[in-house]
């Protein structure tokens, strides 16, 4: 007889019972303990979805429990069922879009429960078709013990009150965490001494700068006329303005286009007052602020900046002092999209970065406090027209949208996080099909039929799924096991499957962001299994590199088109290119190399590093107590031996050009991202070659062989560095300052890299060890000719090309010389880079 059927057979046959009376109804209890452990009358520590004694004793697949308290505790896996009942957890979130929510947040229970029968459904099947009964309890401890080995990825360092977190989803914790590329950019820096005045010229290039910036921003006030002063010429500001309702009006909602153009002729006409005037003048500085870095061409440096970045700096200074004069005692709709119109701005043009989840986040807060999270119809008839609603909804998912891309990009909890709101979608209309004097609205088109604000209704019905993954990814406290990966990996590709397709050529940019904002997570979710070389992650493997294609087939298509909208605006190429880098390395077979340099202290910032490094096996425990992790091993990553393995690594560093080349257009028409371009570079480098060379019999010429292979990858990433720098010196605005010839001449008097003799295939920008794999795809971006001057003389020879080679006047090749670069010294176990290596990191301006 089961347990569940003890108590009713009991009550039927007492004496008590009377058949003619009503029968009375009781209620069960909740059980906590699973089933298993009930009718055996044993111990259950109650973890979900299968508790520690049925894992022990191999009886997972008959693990359950009661379906009632998994509906009220909303319980994760992993999550004790006591602490859940006990401490119920709010809902993570309700928005109100058009009620969908509320209904996944009621059905979240029951998805869980399906995915378990699912599982335990797969268990059974095995179990019958597996040759020995043993093996099913083998293979969920291995896991187990594998899933708990995945370190925590975050950056937390400093000291005092001079510190800097980043969660996982943050770039800037995946470097952190690449203890092989640390080691491999040691070992580089010490190949060639040239590299020492080149960070000291770039650094003067970046202090002088700053003196500039720090100059005019004493003489600026923010006024009206210094406002207005800076206006460019009418015919100027069309094509600019006109460019902006092409490109990001089909993404971001700000402006309102026939409203926006009907001001515009006002304001060149005069009419209105002086101060609209300079508050329309500002969105107008805006506009040209985000799309002056946008078009294709050649610019000129000043410095390390482009010009263009660096008059659209200056502007955007003087917009938002101009800005802080006003006062905010009332939140108006210009307000609002001036300040989403500075996002935009600083975020396209990759200034002041550090600072962008702290706006983001303020905006969002003036956004809330000015009543935005709450349904416009909720206001008294008379109280708001249908243009202001309309409005409010576009605003506010425009917000959101940026919050949400800002604290993924940190690596910080967003602020959407258990926030309540109820605003509704916008409407699917165009902008001429509603005015501000519309009194009835018409009615929504469906979704499938693309407008100005398609991406927006598009987006938000993601929108609650990637604010939980913010929330679950960016959490110390919260261990995802692979189960939970696979479930969110189904939920992601069930969005993007759902995604509607838009054929127009103007939705281009709108199909590709939508896309890009979610496959960006598959690439968080599945790296830490992916990198490691185990059959049973292998899917993790593949996932990691379709995510990483199709991103880079979205940016790389947008590219031939001449749209470098999202290449300037978001991260994913240096973050695929880290992704795919770290994958393809730790899944390479390895040889030890002995290191040209000395090891370094060991230090951490961490006081317990074995839960945030990615081997915990390598802590060593020091002399002076407390562990300490040591200092990376260098190795010679090759490719590895078994098929699949081979062909997904080969694909990586297939990808991994590709994704060189769309960054390398990124910093050649910005003047930023220095140090990102470096580690790419560095990353490409260390991954072994497509057609490895030949190997030598002995053991000692083996050895020798691999430490000669290592130095010419060393070489290789540097000579794609002093490449760029050499085009950048070429396309100096005055060459004759001092320090750009200081730059010149440093880098042509010192000692080359014994690689760097005239290449064969001028101007292209792919490497040999790629160059067959997808054509010469972006050949000729920069393939010009100059004059470089190597100290004697100025010599005419083509742009050298990202990992290209450098020809001096006479062709002759100095010898490196050994430098150990004290003044570069790297704190390996937190990657801490002084001066020319932190200047430019996250494109802090």
């Amino acid at each position: 007889m089961s347990t569940k059927s003890v108590e009713p057979e009991s009550r039927d046959n007492s004496p008590e019972h009377d058949d003619g009376t009503e029968k009375r109804t009781s209620k069960k209890r909740k059980v906590l303990s699973c089933y298993a452990c009930r009718s055996r009358k044993m111990k259950c520590d109650r973890v979900y979805p299968v508790c520690g004694r049925c894992q022990k004793t191999g009886r997972a697949d008959q693990c359950s429990y009661d379906p009632r308290l998994l509906e009220e505790a909303h319980v994760q896996p992993g999550q004790s069922l006591t602490a859940s009942v006990n401490h119920t957890m709010p809902p993570v979130h309700d928005n109100g879009i058009n009620g969908d929510y509320a209904k996944d947040e009621a059905s979240e229970a029951l998805r869980w429960k399906l995915r378990m029968q699912e599982r335990r459904i797969e268990m059974l099947e095995r179990q019958l078709t597996a040759t020995s009964a043993s093996d099913i309890p083998s293979q969920l401890k291995t896991a187990t013990v594998q899933d708990s080995s995945v370190a925590e990825e975050m950056l937390f360092r400093g000291k005092g009150f001079k510190t800097q977190f980043h969660g996982t989803t943050s770039v800037m914790s995946m470097i952190s965490q690449y203890r092989d590329l640390q080691a491999f950019t040691r070992q580089t820096l010490a190949v060639d001494n040239t590299m020492r005045q080149v960070k000291k010229d770039f650094k003067g290039f970046r202090d002088r700068r700053k003196i500039l910036m720090k100059e005019k921003i004493a003489q600026t006030y923010g006024t009206d006329e210094e406002v207005l002063a800076l206006l460019p010429p009418k015919d100027e500001v069309d094509v600019e303005a006109a460019y902006y309702f092409r490109t990001w009006e089909t993404t971001y909602r700000i402006l309102h286009k026939p409203t926006f153009w009907q001001e515009y002729s006002s304001f060149w006409s005069g009419r209105p007052s002086q101060n609209k005037t300079a508050g329309f003048a500002t969105i107008l500085l805006l506009l040209i602020t985000i799309t002056k870095c946008l078009r294709v061409k050649e610019d000129v440096f000043v410095g390390d900046s482009t010009s263009d970045r660096d008059a659209a700096a200056n502007i955007i200074e003087t917009c938002e002092m101009w800005m802080n004069r006003q006062p905010r005692k009332r939140l108006t709709l210009p307000f609002f999209q001036l300040q989403c119109l500075a996002l935009l701005a600083k975020r396209v043009n990759c200034v002041k970065l550090k600072q962008d989840w702290v706006t983001a986040g303020d905006v969002l807060r003036l956004a809330l406090a000015s009543g935005m999270h709450r349904d416009p119809s909720l206001l008294a008839v008379g109280r708001i027209s249908e243009y202001e609603k309309e409005m409010k909804k576009r605003l506010w998912y425009t917000i959101v949208e940026l919050e949400v891309q800002s604290s993924f990009d940190n690596g910080l909890q967003s602020s959407l996080t258990n926030l309540y709101f109820d605003t509704p979608v916008p409407s699917n209309l165009q902008d001429e099909a509603f005015s501000i004097e519309t009194r009835e609205m018409p009615a929504s088109r469906p979704i499938e039929h693309f407008t100005s604000t398609s991406y927006l209704i598009a987006a938000s019905r993601s929108l609650p799924l990637r604010i939980r993954l913010i929330q679950l990814l960016n959490d110390p406290s919260c261990q995802l096991q692979y189960t939970d990966i696979i479930h969110y990996d189904e939920q992601i590709s069930s969005a993007i499957s759902e995604l509607p397709v838009w054929p127009e050529m103007r939705a281009a940019v709108s199909m590709a962001l939508v896309g890009l904002q979610l496959r960006q997570y598959l690439l968080v979710l599945h790296k830490p299994y992916a990198r490691l070389p185990r059959t049973q992650y292998r899917y993790s493997f593949t996932a990691s590199i379709e995510a990483a294609s199709s991103i880079i087939s979205m940016h790389d298509d947008l590219a031939s088109q001449g749209v470098l909208v999202l290449n300037h605006f978001r991260n994913d190429i240096i973050r695929v290119g880290m992704t795919l880098s770290q994958i393809a390395a730790h899944n390479c077979a390895r040889h030890d190399i002995q290191p040209t340099l000395p090891p370094i202290r060991d230090q951490s910032h961490f006081t317990d590093p074995s839960r945030h490094f990615a081997a915990p096996s390598d802590i060593l425990f020091s002399s002076k107590g407390g562990f300490a992790p040591p200092s990376p091993q260098l190795y010679l990553a090759v490719l590895p031996r078994e098929i699949l393995p081979r062909t997904l690594v080969k694909t990586c560093v297939e990808l991994l050009e590709r994704t060189l080349y769309l960054f390398e257009r990124k910093v050649m028409r910005l003047g930023t991202g220095y140090m990102e371009y470096w580690l790419l570079s560095a990353a490409i480098g260390m991954l072994p070659p497509l057609t490895p060379p030949p190997r030598k019999t002995s053991s000692i010429a083996h050895r020798m062989s691999n430490e000669d292979e290592m130095r010419e990858r060393c070489k290789l990433a540097l000579d794609r560095f002093t490449g760029l720098a050499f085009r950048i010196l070429a396309m100096q605005r005055d060459s004759s300052k001092s320090l750009t010839a200081g730059l010149r001449a440093s880098m042509s008097t010192g000692s080359p890299s014994e690689a760097r003799t005239p290449s064969e295939s001028r101007g292209t920008i792919l490497s040999s060890r790629a160059a067959g794999s997808f054509g010469m795809k972006g050949v000729g971006a920069f393939a010009n000719s100059t004059n470089y001057s190597n100290g004697s003389g100025m010599v005419d020879m083509p742009f050298p090309p990202s990992g290209g080679r450098i020809i001096s006047k006479d062709s002759d090749l100095m010898d490196s010389t050994f430098n150990p670069l004290e003044d570069m010294g790297v704190d390996l176990s937190s990657w801490t880079f002084p001066d020319f290596w932190t200047f430019d990191l996250a494109g802090d301006y």
